[in-house]
């Protein structure tokens, strides 16, 4: 597979906009206006050399396993002008839209030169992001004051958690708002979200791990019981725990005129670390990658990492995942960082996962939903113990008596089968197209077994 010149030209933007945020931080107070950095010429935005269309892998940077000084160099002076080839704005931005950033690069694309319609039409969509960063947060705030009003401890999980560690927080795209309790906090919790108003639409019976909770005009609420989708139940249960310690000794952090409970550095990047992983088999987009970006900026030096976070990161099966994705960070996205724990990197492996990325989009948006439907029915293959789960849980979620009578689980396992089977009918699809979906879906297997992901 190789990357689109639309792709290739996100990934551009987006590492110009890195470059153009840590000028402007790093700048003194009496340096010059423009963020631009040094060398630019005529005061655009200037970006590593251009990747090379029809390359069978990323060729932003050189490929292979490198040492810690061929993987973290000084960063080399941006010398070549950002610019959009003819009638290829388009496509970039709905490539932005898809890995849901578009509201990241305003700055770089502000420098791109283009018409005065692309321009104002790009304003928009960045602006309706805006919009809904905001209705989120007034959302999220109103909620929380409640929580601290009945002596709940509660934490922030990404969303607002992870925009704190951006240099412009409402540029990161919001979804819904994920909060998180102490386990014996949680029907209290519960009762307080029912007597706001809110109605409870994700039954726990279907989903243990969180309630889902809706209210005319705000975005979805998620309370969670837990946090971890590790399969591996130690794994989890380290994970889980974690989180569960340091909700008492959450910060309440100003993020743009909003109070967000924030986890302490270590147990919030382990937060970032796992949502990464968790949507590796589904839809892994750009968005989870800059909030796992914008953290280790912040936060993940080398002490934090020797101190504490790599023990962590190795207890969740997620350590190999840390290091790549810091990597590919490093290499194609714009992180600049004097850390090295990260050096070892297989860069070959960063290259493979950035394709993976720019491939599916944020929570699957790119795949096709018949084929993203077969690979998730091949994935649960990879394991009698997955298969299981797969049919298990699928089952409950279809079948209504399943999740009232636990003596149901086989025959909910049966249900699914048949509800497979008539989605894969229903898609009618042609033999050439299940083979390529079921080769896909080995290399996508092929890949996190490589990461050593903890979900497939």
């Amino acid at each position: 597979m190789e990357l689109s010149a639309a792709e290739e030209y996100a990934i551009r933007i987006i590492t110009a906009e890195s470059a153009l945020q840590h000028a402007k931080r790093d700048e003194a107070p009496t340096a010059r206006a423009s963020a631009s950095p040094a060398g630019a010429p005529d005061g655009k935005v200037s970006c590593p050399t251009p990747v090379v269309p029809g390359a069978s892998h990323p060729t932003l940077a050189p490929g292979g396993t490198a040492t810690p000084e061929a993987n973290c160099p000084t960063p080399a002076p941006l010398t070549v002008a950002l610019s959009i080839p003819d009638d290829l704005w388009p496509a970039v931005r709905a490539e932005l839209e898809a890995q849901s950033v578009i509201g990241y690069p305003a700055n770089a694309v502000e420098s791109l030169g283009l018409s005065p319609a692309d321009q104002a039409e790009y304003l928009a969509r960045a602006g309706k992001n805006l919009s809904g960063w905001y209705r989120l947060m007034m959302a999220q705030d109103s909620v929380l004051a409640e929580f601290r009003q009945a002596g709940i401890p509660v934490a922030v999980l990404k969303g607002a958690a992870a925009a704190a560690n951006y240099p412009q927080p409402n540029s990161r795209s919001m979804g819904d708002i994920d909060l998180i309790v102490p386990p014996d906090h949680f029907e209290q919790a519960f009762s307080l979200m029912e007597r706001l108003g809110w109605e409870n639409d994700i039954e726990l019976e279907i989903n243990p791990r969180h309630a889902g909770f809706k209210k005319a005009g705000c975005p979805e609420i998620e309370l969670h019981r837990y946090f971890s989708t590790c399969t591996n139940k130690q794994q989890a249960h380290f994970l889980d725990q974690a989180i569960y310690d340091a909700i008492p000794r959450a910060e309440w952090t100003d993020v743009v005129g909003f109070s967000v409970p924030v986890l302490p550095p270590l147990e919030n990047g382990l937060v970032l670390l796992a949502h990464v992983n968790q949507h590796l088999g589904s839809g892994l987009g750009l968005r989870q990658i800059l909030d796992w970006q914008m953290f280790v900026d912040a936060h993940l030096t080398d002490e934090l990492w020797e101190r504490g976070f790599q023990h962590a990161a190795q207890q969740i099966g997620m350590e190999k995942l840390a290091v790549t994705t810091t990597w590919l960070c490093r290499t194609y996205l714009g992180l600049q960082t004097s850390a090295t724990w990260f050096g070892e990197a297989d860069a070959q492996l960063a290259s493979d996962l950035l394709l993976y990325i720019m491939q599916r989009g944020n929570m699957g948006r790119k795949m096709e939903r018949g084929a993203q439907a077969t690979r998730t029915v091949l994935h649960s293959f990879r394991s009698p113990a997955a298969l299981v789960r797969y049919l298990y849980e699928g089952g409950r979620a279809h079948w209504a008596p399943a999740r009232k009578h636990a003596w149901l689980a086989p025959a909910a396992c049966l249900y699914q089968v048949g509800h497979v089977i008539r989605k894969g009918l229903s898609r009618n699809a042609s033999m050439s197209e299940l083979v390529t979906d079921a080769r896909t879906a080995q290399e996508d297997i092929d890949l996190l077994k490589r990461l050593e992901v903890t979900r497939m």
